[in-house]
């Protein structure tokens, strides 16, 4: 290690086994930190397990500021795990469910080895492979805002949960009416409405790259001439099919792009 100083986590839910789609970097990713308070540099393992957190040589640690450090560190990488769904078009079909585990710190005279986890609270199987690791993760790291982070923590706290559902379908429909609670406190409405998220939606898919697909509306009481977007689209397949004997053609695509909104709605939503 090029510092005595750093902090190991270890990533779950990214890597994959052979059995799932999957994403990797050529080579382990890194990206040098300007202008912060503790960190150096931040390299990421080129399958998506590790992250190792290079402190400051100048940097003075004792028993009195290493938790402040370490909470500082599980934040920051908790903000990357967001940028990571925030800009999941690349990678979206692949199962995102991000769990961070302290592993190891190297930061007072005695290494100290941990297992804390922080929860943040069938068909062809692919692995794709990025040559621009350290511009990917550059990237995440620019989407880093600590002080809204944490502000914002509990709301991302129930995205990160709801990530961590096993029923696909299921997991849709709870992280689409968590939108549409969103939603309704940007738009500062008295209730929820369908109308509100096709509106965000389309205003706002941009933003994370994702192209905009209107169709008619399927919303039972919809309007002759009443367009919804491709998420409520999906979402309105699911409540009311015109077939219930017919199979929802669902994907972690779906998933990982209405993650990525909600990412911006979060941030929309005022401190």
């Amino acid at each position: 290690m090029e510092n005595s100083k750093y902090v190991v986590f270890e990533i779950l839910g990214v890597k994959k086994d052979d059995r799932q789609n999957s994403f990797v970097f050529d080579k382990d990713a890194e990206c040098i930190i300007n202008n912060d308070k503790y960190i150096s540099k931040i390299q990421v393992s080129s399958d998506i397990s590790k992250a190792i957190f290079y402190l400051h040589d100048s940097l003075e640690i004792s028993e009195n500021n290493v938790l402040e450090i370490v909470n500082y560190l599980s934040l920051y990488l908790g903000n990357i795990m967001i940028a990571l769904i925030k800009n999941s078009l690349k990678y979206s079909s692949v199962l995102l469910k991000p769990t961070i585990r302290i592993l190891e710190l190297h930061l007072l005279e005695n290494e100290v080895r941990l297992n804390d986890y922080i929860r943040i609270t069938d068909s062809l199987v692919c692995c794709s492979k990025f040559d621009n690791g350290n511009e990917i993760l550059r990237q995440w790291i620019e989407d880093v805002k600590i002080s809204d982070y944490t502000i914002k923590n509990d709301k991302y706290d129930i995205l990160f949960l709801l990530l961590q559902g096993g029923n696909i379908v299921q997991k849709y429909m709870a992280m689409y009416a968590y939108l549409m609670c969103l939603v309704k406190e940007i738009y500062s409405s008295q209730r929820e409405s369908q109308k509100q998220v096709v509106k965000y939606i389309s205003d706002n898919c941009s933003r994370v790259g994702i192209n905009l697909s209107l169709s008619l509306c399927t919303r039972l009481g919809a309007k002759p001439n009443e367009k919804e977007e491709q998420f409520t689209a999906l979402r309105n397949k699911i409540a009311h099919p015109a077939n219930i004997n017919a199979n929802v053609n669902m994907s972690e695509n779906a998933i990982n792009q209405l993650a990525s909104i909600i990412c911006c709605a979060i941030e929309d939503i005022s401190s």
